[in-house]
């Protein structure tokens, strides 16, 4: 039996478009970006480190100066530090605070999934990828981290959607030129790593021209120009305080980020990792590539073209990283949709049973061995030593929950009628078992409360009361400043003080964070206060 397709795919109409779609997915992701467990704090890279810059933008009022302990950094630009260091201003420094710029870019790119889906495919479709997209677990994870790419793929989206209005609405230059100021506030946030994201539009903006004239729009090149001007002003006020060390640091280790692999991480990283991070929407959205070719739908240059060159282009480049391919997120959302709509139709028509069938008892095979392994770790095991188990017990079990939904709709309801009125019901299904893990991960604490210790270290005696009341120094010898334990103690010490590499330069009974192995070289009536991991905290006579 030939797959089918709707002969007209129903458009948005212009001017009356519904708000009950919007309400619904910012209830179905909100529900997951408020939930969090009563301790947090943070991953030390790149979170942290971004995080602390920005406490140190607030701290000293400098918004130009990229640095660390005092020396100037300055290897990335500085979008996202402004963004976290806004949200201290509004509401004081804190892990929740600094992750606040990422969680509403994350709701925003939820929304403009849908919207740009309802331009290039049909509702149906755009809500089903949109509400995938907020049930994907890496997209998750990233959402309530202090990095780049979560607000760097909604400006993209952003950018995408404005194209798209471009086409369809009067005043075309003024969209056109939302469209070019994404790629400079882009450009911001992650430098020259926006620019795949142009080259993926390609097959978009060059073999669909004749029909939407983007190119001859010159609101896209004004937009451009003054999209870049924080990025020029930002990186002239730096040449004119450091030097060339700014532009050198920054290009210089992209080009090194391009041309050494430096993680190791191998050409077909990306065709395991996002699989196994995004499961199980890359398996549908697979599929999905073949049906989106095969359907009526317009604009394929964009919603296929645009993640194929992107996963290309990525793939090519030499570092290869869990994050860049969030980027690919929202796209590979609505293909896996379009392959779970198309399923649905099958379940409500009663056509393709077997595949239905197989797939229905796959998921909920799935689901029951979760649901096992999950209650089974509950009884804690003496031959399963893993710290904190009931959390992960919890999480398996929720999943296996949610995916046992769609074999009981399929086995409950048989008639046509039936199957009509629950195919919502079978599809949403599948996307109970990632959302209810999501929702679990939260509560738990497996997301957001990363180095606990660190946190829990630095706010209780002994050492809470020294270094809320005094300046902690840092003695910078055989240990790097930018490692992940020195990252942690940094943002969890409330006043720092200098870094030196010559304890003697420090006033007398100065405290000081030290690393373990130069303990040495301090004189025998230094105090110790206590260690947290490899570093010693230390008042000097």
């Amino acid at each position: 039996m030939p797959l089918s397709f709707s002969a007209s795919p129903q458009r948005l109409s212009s001017g009356k478009s519904s708000l009950a779609p919007y309400l619904g997915l910012s209830l179905w992701v909100g529900i997951l970006l408020l939930l969090r467990s009563p301790v947090q704090s943070l991953m030390p890279h790149d979170e942290g480190w971004y995080a602390q810059q920005a406490r140190w933008i607030v701290e000293t009022g400098d918004w130009v100066t990229q640095q660390w302990w005092g020396a100037p950094v300055h290897d990335r630009m500085m979008g996202i530090q402004w963004l976290i260091a806004a949200s201290y201003k509004l509401f004081g420094v804190s892990e929740w605070a600094a992750r606040l710029p990422g969680a509403i870019a994350c709701w925003g790119a939820v929304m403009l999934t849908y919207t740009i889906g309802l331009h290039c495919l049909t509702p149906s479709i755009a809500l089903w990828g949109a509400a995938i997209l907020a049930a994907t677990p890496i997209w998750m994870q990233a959402a309530q981290l202090a990095i780049q790419d979560v607000p760097l793929t909604a400006l993209e989206l952003l950018g995408i959607w404005a194209l798209l209005q471009a086409e369809t609405r009067p005043q075309r230059r003024g969209w056109g030129f939302l469209a070019g100021c994404t790629v400079g506030l882009g450009f911001m946030l992650k430098s020259i790593m926006v620019i795949p994201v142009v080259m993926a539009l390609g097959p978009y903006l060059v073999l669909e021209h004749r029909r939407h004239r983007h190119l001859l729009n010159p609101g896209i090149y004004l937009g451009l120009i003054l999209g870049m001007v924080p990025a020029i002003a930002w990186l002239a006020l730096s040449v004119q305080r450091f030097g060339m060390l700014p532009i050198e640091r920054t290009f210089g280790l992209l080009l090194n980020l391009a041309q050494e692999d430096f993680h190791n991480a191998g050409p077909l990283y990306y065709f395991w990792n996002i699989p196994l991070n995004a499961f199980p929407w890359p398996l549908l959205a697979v599929p999905g590539l073949w049906l989106g070719w095969q359907s009526p739908y317009r604009r394929k240059a964009l919603w296929l073209g645009y993640p194929l060159v992107l996963f290309t282009l990525l793939t090519l480049f030499r570092t290869r990283t869990w994050y860049y391919p969030l980027q690919l997120l929202p796209f590979l959302a609505l293909l896996a949709a379009l392959t779970l709509t198309t399923l649905a139709s099958f379940y409500r028509r009663g056509q393709r049973r077997r595949l239905v069938a197989g797939l229905s008892v796959t998921l909920a095979g799935l689901g029951v061995v979760m649901v096992v392994a999950g209650v089974v770790a509950l009884l804690g095991p003496q031959w399963i030593a893993v710290e904190g188990l009931w959390r992960y017990a919890l999480v398996a079990i929720a999943a296996g929950l949610g995916w046992l939904v769609p074999l009981g709709v399929y086995w409950r309801y048989r008639s046509w009628l039936q199957r009509t009125e629950t195919a919502p019901l079978w599809q949403g299904g599948w996307l109970l078992g990632p959302w209810a893990a999501i929702a679990l991960l939260y509560v738990t604490g497996l997301w957001g409360n990363y180095n606990p210790d660190v946190k829990l270290a630095l706010s209780t005696p002994p050492l809470q009361a020294v270094v809320a009341d005094n300046p902690v120094h840092i003695l910078d010898r055989s240990v790097s400043l930018g490692i992940e334990d020195t990252v942690l103690i940094t943002f969890y010490t409330p006043q720092t003080g200098r870094a030196t590499g010559d304890w003697q330069t420090l006033p007398p009974g100065s405290y000081v964070w030290i690393a373990v192995p130069d303990l040495e070289v301090l004189p025998v009536e230094a105090i110790s206060l206590g260690r947290v991991r490899d570093w010693e905290l230390v008042q000097l006579p």
